[in-house]
């Protein structure tokens, strides 16, 4: 009898052992929630950085762990900072990568991955001109025209020297947005925008009703944009190389440029405008740019 009881305890508590294992099996089983992955920016407007904002999204998913969920966050509520403030807050840890035209010094700082985001689209600019100013813009046709007329500028912009450089006058403020109620005043001749910002800021503010996208002329230089990180962030930059390889293997990457910049790129009508050349040196070694995805779109 005994050993009829030793027997059954056995066997009890190994059927215990084993719904055990089966109860945690089960909870394995059962789905956990996403761990969330934050990456900080500090440039997030969402009406100059939307296609760099969902670049950055597409290499992030691709790149996802399992159980891993990506997101942005912006470093701060309300107008981004300036973009010297931007690369204090990457030199100081608070946000962990900026997109920006590389420079010598830039390149020598901070550690990037060397392929344009826009594909050489930021390199052409069109001009935002007054109505009244029209028949001075249809005398314009050389670099040498251009000198003639004076362009707003922001101060911190990457390309404001290039402008001095090649003796075009500027009239240079420390923030960008009055430059759109300047050139209505007549402070100045032009602004210089990229194509996917020159009617869309027109359109954000109808009040500027006096103002006209120059529909003649288009300017081009060299100015790509680089993913930039912190020299100590190997891994992150590491990460970001292997998500644009898998996007420009796979196709998503053109696809995803294309579905914010195709239509641009038509109504721009490149081929027909008078394209004035501004030289502009970058930094000795960086690959060439290919623009006939969307140049021939």
């Amino acid at each position: 009898m005994n050993a009829l009881i030793f027997r059954a305890g056995l066997w009890l508590r190994g059927v215990t052992a084993l719904a055990g294992r089966l109860c945690w099996a089960g909870l394995l089983l059962l789905p956990h929630p996403a761990e969330a992955a934050e990456l900080r920016i500090c440039q997030a407007d969402p009406q100059r950085y939307a296609y760099r904002m969902a670049l950055t999204r597409l290499i992030l998913e691709r790149t996802e762990r399992p159980g891993e969920r990506s997101q942005l966050r912006a470093y701060a509520d309300g107008p981004d900072p300036t973009q010297e403030r931007c690369l204090g807050l990457l030199r100081q840890g608070q946000v962990d990568l900026v997109y920006l035209p590389p420079s010598k010094e830039l390149l020598r700082e901070f550690s990037s991955i060397k392929i344009d985001l826009h594909k050489g689209m930021l390199g052409y600019r069109l001009l935002l001109i007054h109505k009244k100013d029209r028949a001075l813009f249809e005398q314009v046709n050389s670099l040498a025209d251009l000198r003639r007329l004076t362009g707003g500028f922001g101060r911190q912009w990457a390309d404001f020297g290039m402008f001095e450089r090649n003796g075009l006058p500027v009239v240079g403020v420390a923030q960008g947005s009055a430059l759109l109620p300047m050139l209505q005043s007549g402070r100045f001749h032009y602004f210089h925008r990229g194509l996917h910002e020159a009617w869309a800021e027109l359109e954000a503010h109808p009040e500027l009703n006096q103002l006209m996208v120059e529909p003649r002329i288009a300017l081009y230089y060299p100015f790509p944009v680089y993913y930039m990180f912190r020299a100590d962030k190997l891994a992150l930059r590491q990460r970001f190389e292997k998500g644009l390889e898998r996007i420009q293997a796979d196709g998503s990457f053109d696809q995803l440029f294309l579905q914010y910049f195709q239509a641009i790129a038509r109504r721009a009508r490149l081929d027909s405008r008078t394209i004035i050349e501004i030289e502009h040196s970058l930094p000795e070694g960086l690959p060439p740019v290919d623009a006939q995805l969307w140049r021939k779109s």
